[in-house]
């Protein structure tokens, strides 16, 4: 993080969450032509109840539409996900729990 986004109120050092983005824009991965038998991940960040929302998903999406479900679980704090990799070879669809 640059010097320009932080700024210093009442002698404490914070962070500003504005200014220039520094990452490169992507295009949108392609739609799902259809669920049936896809592979699709699930990665729980631990927020309150997302689990069993996520759960509840992960059975339907099995139940009605065949899905391969593979499920990983955020234990990792303001760091990049170390999963990215592994999940964009071995799913077809993510799908992320942000809890309430």
């Amino acid at each position: 993080m640059s010097h320009a986004q932080t700024r210093v109120i009442g002698g404490v050092t914070i962070y500003v969450p504005t200014g220039a983005i520094e990452t490169a824009a992507h295009a949108l991965a392609p739609r799902l032509t259809t669920l049936r038998g896809a592979r699709i991940g699930i990665l729980d960040n631990h927020k309150e109840f997302a689990d069993i929302v996520l759960r509840g998903i992960a059975q339907r999406l099995q139940q009605e539409h065949g899905v391969d479900v593979k499920v990983w679980r955020k234990d990792y704090l303001g760091k990049p996900s170390p999963y990215a990799q592994e999940m964009a070879a071995g799913c077809d669809a993510v799908i992320n729990g942000v809890g309430h």
